[in-house]
């Protein structure tokens, strides 16, 4: 036996050199096809790695469970059409976290519920009548003057605005009638004796001219209100940036750096950081790029966001330092702004520095600032609108996906007043309102009965209000409320059993081996089963929606592109194979005429195979490995920003093992051999008199 093998080793080795152009081709296909793998694998499962990381250090966790009869499917980064899926709620949650913790494996139950609020910023000419304000109380002639010229010019792009709608508007008399608002702002005499009539200047100005800026529209903040110290502590990518965070038993926000740098940040900050990183970080060039060039116009038109804020001492200030820097323009602080904003590639680096350290800091960067109360709103699931006063107490990211727009979406808020704005109300909170009900004699009547009720000579309010009786609607009721900056907000006076006993829409469950990850999913369910609670429960890759599924999609497409890969090279070496075999019709006659048998040729040819896809299949291996390790040094850039998520920051830093080279190398001498059976199995059927012809 042995002998038989070294005989059938040393023709197989020979024949490797013997038949070059054939097993150069045939060991070409061999060691793309192991290089193709051993990068597709290793890529796939670097960005699985790195896409893990970002969604369960950020908002999902291992294991998230939420309501059973839940409409939607638990989607925190989106369903398919990246909407608000109806989950459903858990109203007993400090049940279901008793029950989660005591599964063994569980590290921590954190509470969420994920929802979109509206809030409402100041305008520049907000700004402009405050700054009017502040000017009446001194003696500066000059100054009144110039705020006035900037409130009169703002009044003056009001009224073009409005002229223009009533162009296309049916109905006009709404804005006719602002329009007579705003021509009473420019006319000389609403501006005579200001000092004397400054109450009503300033009332007129308040009530009737800023209502009519669109510019006060809301804007929509997504956000997860949770137990925000519980969620600090076990989503270790978190981290606070500028301010602070919430203080234990505070109601309170936390915005996402990067929606507080695109959303709430003045709106040529933005455009020129955005300018600035198309043209340094990605080599653009605005001469060469007509959308480059749009941009700067654009930006160059929005110089009022600028010169609108500015005091008039800043202006002068501002108008000085620009003239420095432009000696070549001339005219007012409008003219010059406007001048400044029209960048190009010589001076982009240039006036972006210019603007964040003499311009930024004389205007209202962001609409409100780290420690401002805010007002936000949201729609309950009743469908009234809820209001709530909420300070902000500073930004935070997810390390490695500060410019992630996904992971961006998220601001953090606590949980109290997620659960006021979603409209749901707890056993202890339904008890004190019925409370409050009964002491003011309020009673639940149908809508036959409403308008007696209502109406009638013997109503009970009628009473009262006879009698002289006082009303207080807060009566019996501890508001523990406080007033910052002119707004009322929640005392800060929560304790943790009133997160817990509450209600929440879902909840993430942290693990302490997350390599247990499927054990403890299956033990979670036989505890959902035995304490009869109406949750499911779901790993952090279903619960991410839509985005957890892209590796698994560019899984399937890439063993898609190598199964049709290796179906050409299959192909290919097979047909390779079979013209080789024609050519060695003498050999094989001559080895079946001296005794060879069919097992032997058929162990010869595969043999061959063997040595060549061992040879070549290392090769390719070795090669796509060091082909990732270079990759894993400088890192393969996020060209957009599902990209960024996915590889959890601005590169990926793909590795690669063992098992993908052992993996590609199996794979690959598998095809091959298929390849060359059929063959190989021609060749065991070529006859010796087929030798002795061919040699006649």
């Amino acid at each position: 036996m042995m002998a038989r093998f070294r005989i059938v080793f040393m023709l197989a080795w020979r024949n490797l050199f013997s038949h070059k152009g054939k097993n150069l081709l045939v060991g070409f296909l061999i060691a793309f096809g192991a290089f193709l793998v051993v990068v597709g694998t290793s890529l796939l499962d670097s960005i699985e790695h790195t896409m893990n990381k970002s969604i369960i250090s950020s908002v999902a966790g291992h294991l998230q469970v939420y309501d059973k009869k839940a409409k939607d499917e638990l989607a925190l980064f989106g369903g398919g059409f990246m909407g608000s899926p109806d989950i459903g709620s858990m109203p007993d949650y400090a049940k279901i976290k008793k029950a989660m913790l005591a599964v063994p494996n569980v590290k921590a139950v954190v509470p969420m519920g994920i929802d979109i609020v509206e809030f409402y910023t100041a305008t520049e000419l907000d700004y402009a009548i405050e700054s009017f304000r502040k000017v009446l109380e001194k003696d500066a002639p000059d100054l009144l003057a110039a705020v006035i010229t900037k409130i009169r010019a703002m009044a003056e792009l009001l009224k073009k605005e409005f002229e223009n709608r009533l162009e296309v508007l049916a109905n006009r008399e709404e804005v006719e009638k602002g329009l007579t608002n705003i021509e009473r702002v420019l006319s000389d005499d609403f501006w005579v004796d200001v000092k004397t009539r400054s109450d009503q200047v300033v009332e007129f100005l308040d009530t009737k001219l800023a209502p009519l800026v669109d510019e006060a529209e809301g804007l929509f903040m997504r956000y997860l209100g949770t137990d925000l110290h519980l969620f600090a502590q076990h989503f270790e990518s978190f981290e606070i940036v500028n301010g602070q965070m919430v203080p234990q038993g505070s109601r309170g926000l936390l915005l996402n750096q990067k929606f507080y740098d695109d959303i709430v940040r003045n709106q040529v900050a933005r455009e020129l950081d955005d300018l600035h990183e198309e043209t340094t970080l990605k080599g653009k060039k605005i001469r060469k790029d007509p959308l480059l060039q749009n941009q700067v116009e654009r930006i160059a038109r929005q110089y009022r966001r600028i010169t609108f804020q500015l005091e008039p001492d800043q202006a002068q200030l501002l108008s000085a330092r620009l003239q420095k820097l432009m000696p070549q323009e001339k005219g007012n602080i409008e003219e010059l702004v406007q001048a400044f904003l029209l960048v190009n590639d010589d001076n982009l680096n240039e006036r972006h520095k210019f603007f964040f350290e003499e311009i930024a800091p004389l205007i209202k960067l962001y609409k409100f600032n780290i420690g401002d109360v805010i007002t936000i709103r949201a729609y309950t699931r009743s469908g009234y609108i809820k209001s709530s006063n909420v300070k902000v107490y500073g930004t935070f990211r997810f390390k490695g996906l500060e410019s992630s727009d996904l992971a961006g979406a998220f601001n953090l808020l606590d949980m109290l007043t997620f659960r006021d704005l979603y409209g749901m109300m707890t056993a202890e909170k339904l008890e004190e309102l019925k409370g409050i009900k009964e002491e003011v004699g309020l009673t639940d009547i149908g809508a036959t009965d409403a308008e007696a009720a209502l109406f009638g000579a013997d109503s009970q309010v009628e009473a009262r209000l006879d009698q002289g009786a006082g009303f207080d609607e807060f009566a019996g009721v501890d508001l523990k409320k406080k007033t910052e900056n002119g707004m009322a907000i929640h005392e800060s006076t929560y304790e943790q059993k009133d997160i817990d006993h509450g209600v929440a829409l879902n909840a993430a469950i942290i693990l302490d081996d997350p390599k247990k990850l499927e054990e403890t999913r299956v033990a979670i369910e036989q505890t959902i089963a035995a304490n009869q609670l109406e949750i499911q429960v779901i790993d952090w890759q279903a619960a991410s929606g839509i985005v957890g599924q892209l590796v698994v999609l560019v899984r399937v497409v890439l063993y898609v592109a190598i199964f049709i890969i290796f179906l050409v090279a299959l192909v290919v070496i097979n047909n390779t194979m079979i013209m080789a075999t024609m050519e060695r019709t003498v050999e094989i006659g001559t080895m079946r005429a001296i005794g060879g048998q069919s097992r032997f040729i058929l162990g010869l040819f595969m043999l061959e195979t063997i040595l060549l896809g061992m040879a070549a299949g290392l090769l390719g291996s070795i090669v796509g490995a060091i082909v990732m390790l270079i990759f894993g040094h400088v890192g393969i850039p996020a060209v957009a920003d599902i990209l960024v998520f996915l590889f959890s920051g601005p590169r990926l830093f793909p590795t690669v093992g063992l098992g993908n080279m052992i993996g590609a190398w199996v794979v690959i001498l598998f095809v091959s051999l298929v390849a060359t059976f059929y063959p190989a199995f021609i060749a065991t059927r070529i006859q010796p008199f087929v030798a002795m012809q061919a040699r006649e």
